[in-house]
């Protein structure tokens, strides 16, 4: 249901950017097309000397219309992404969280696993895209709201958990992490 809320998503702004770029095609296009203008009968108009230059209200008008539409387009392109971006991908129901695995990549149900681990236990599971994240059991045999990621940040190795140290020890460059 994620990964089709996600696909959604993407196809939707493929489909905005395509459409706003054929728009701004359309509307750039029509500016350079050739009108059928009736031919205008020559007439004199007597101007008095401070009266300005004859303006073609209608070309003025059809012009603005050009400028506004292109612009509104351009602004709407750019908008409609930017604003999906704040958009959260998964707004359907669901906690929102990630399944945590096993090594052999089955689903590990929380009321079977809590049984099977002590108070205080750190067990690597897989967490976000298959990296190793220790699944934390507190005193009271609940998990902790989160999972530590288990590779190093630096050099990528995975770090593990010192139980009589009390803390994560990483064996590539010796960083250690305490976590309360």
């Amino acid at each position: 249901q994620m990964q089709s809320a996600h696909s959604f998503f993407q196809f939707y702004e493929v489909t905005m950017k395509v459409l706003s770029i054929l728009l701004a095609m359309a509307a750039s296009a029509a500016a350079f097309a050739p009108t059928q203008v009736a031919p205008r009968s020559v007439t004199t108009v007597n101007m008095a000397a401070g009266e300005g230059t004859y303006i073609d209200e209608e070309r003025r008008f059809v012009m603005n219309l050009i400028l506004l539409g292109s612009a509104g387009v351009t602004v709407g392109g750019l908008a409609v992404p930017y604003i999906l971006f704040f958009v959260p991908p998964g707004s359907g129901g669901g906690g929102g969280g990630v399944t945590a695995k096993d090594a052999l990549g089955n689903e590990i149900i929380a009321k079977e696993y809590l049984a099977s681990k002590l108070a205080n236990d750190r067990s690597l599971a897989q967490g976000l895209k298959g990296d190793a994240t220790y699944l934390i059991v507190k005193e009271d045999k609940t998990f902790e709201s989160y999972g530590l990621n288990a590779v190093c940040t630096h050099l990528g190795c995975v770090v593990p958990w010192s139980a009589p140290n009390n803390k994560f020890m990483c064996p590539c460059h010796g960083s250690q992490v305490r976590t309360n």
